[in-house]
């Protein structure tokens, strides 16, 4: 597995490159690295090498060496590329001990490989989830305890998650309610959760290192109308988002057979003619961009669109953010094997917010769900 990783990697290079960052490292080796040591990876066509203490028991790795003697391992590369991660004083030390190679800064060839999952790591990141949705089962029954307060949800939900078998947490937990759920990303506070007010609950866990990521935007007693006309604008956001890339794959999947059968009359099993008159590969994949101004329109029904305030998801694996965006520029192309989550949502100021999130992943271009957790209001009203 870690073989063919690297082979992908090779293959895609121009200029050798120095991998720094902990995640890209363990992508590429299997290998957990101590996020306060300096350790390397250098990846040329051929050949690899490793830098540092942590690097010299993995048996295919070449040599571990120290940095300072990466000159004689470029054998006359004109350009060395390096991950965004490096810091300016370790930049500084490439040119002093590279004299005459160009560094180059740049987004990380490793990271774009890393937004296709392999199937072994959608099953980590499906339980992962698992333990999403067994600890939000618990959290229905505690959020309604007199005297809850956001700080005491939030170390309830990482206690237990880690209780049910998580390595860790993949971000501290936010609970948000009343004024607090206008603010995306609030600390949670000593407030007290009060009815009548949205309570924004957003967690996920790492399990063998890969992320989970969860939102529901739940009610104590009941919901005033104007948050649960938002509420009920926003769910369908969520839905429709998906929908809409579900429908797209099949139109273009239709396409291909309807002009095979048109152009020849042949019956549309004729691979031939299918393979000559199938749409380029990028047409049968749906814009990041596209399904992010899908939510927006759908918002846009009840005039909420300015109170969305950031992108519709992002991709999950070993980070809790990574490749791709669904931000409202992005030209990313969703495609199978690639993780994500789907998170539309409204604040506002002084008074509350909404949103629901899922992590999803694409399969044969259909979208599937790694959980299944109600997102109507009534069932998130206790």
């Amino acid at each position: 597995m870690y073989f063919e990783r690297l082979r992908r990697l090779q293959s895609s290079l121009v200029n050798p490159i120095l991998v720094k960052k902990k995640e890209n490292l363990f992508y590429l080796t299997g290998r957990s690295f101590d996020y306060r040591a300096e350790e390397y990876l250098l990846v040329k066509k051929n050949d690899m090498i490793g830098f540092g203490s942590g690097l010299e028991h993995i048996d295919w790795i070449a040599r571990s060496d120290s940095l300072k003697n990466i000159g004689k391992y470029l054998k006359g590369a004109k350009q060395l590329d390096v991950e965004f991660k490096f810091t300016y004083g370790e930049g500084a030390y490439l040119k002093y001990r590279l004299p005459g190679v160009k560094i180059k800064p740049d987004y990380s060839p490793v990271d774009k490989l890393r937004m296709i999952k392999e199937p072994g790591e959608i099953a980590l990141v499906k339980k992962s989830m698992q333990i999403v949705e067994k600890v939000f089962g618990l959290v229905r029954k505690e959020i309604v305890k007199p005297g809850m307060t956001e700080i005491k949800l939030a170390r309830f939900i990482q206690d237990n998650g880690l209780r049910m078998g998580a390595g860790d947490i993949s971000f501290p937990a936010i609970v948000a309610s009343g004024a607090n759920a206008a603010i995306p990303h609030h600390v949670p506070e000593n407030k007290k959760l009060k009815k009548g007010e949205s309570i924004i609950i957003d967690f996920g866990f790492k399990y063998k290192n890969y992320c989970s990521d969860f939102t529901r935007t739940v009610f104590l007693g009941h919901a005033p109308k104007k948050l649960a006309d938002a509420y009920n604008q926003v769910e369908k956001a969520y839905v429709g988002a998906m929908e809409y890339l579900d429908n797209r794959n099949s139109l273009f999947g239709g396409a291909v057979r309807a002009v095979g059968r048109k152009a020849s009359g042949v019956l549309p099993t004729d691979r031939r003619m299918t393979q000559r008159t199938a749409p380029p590969e990028s047409a049968l994949r749906c814009s990041a961009g596209d399904v992010y101004q899908k939510s927006v329109d759908i918002l846009s029904e009840k005039n909420l669109q300015k109170y969305f305030i950031h992108s519709l998801g992002h991709g999950t694996g070993l980070e809790i953010h990574e490749l791709p965006n669904l931000g409202p520029k992005s030209k990313d192309l969703l495609r199978d094997g690639m993780v994500f989550s789907i998170e539309p949502g409204v604040y506002f100021p002084k008074l509350g917010g909404i949103r629901i999130e899922d992590l999803v992943y694409l399969e044969k271009g259909k979208v599937k769900k790694f959980i299944s957790v109600p997102t109507d209001l009534t069932n998130n009203i206790f």
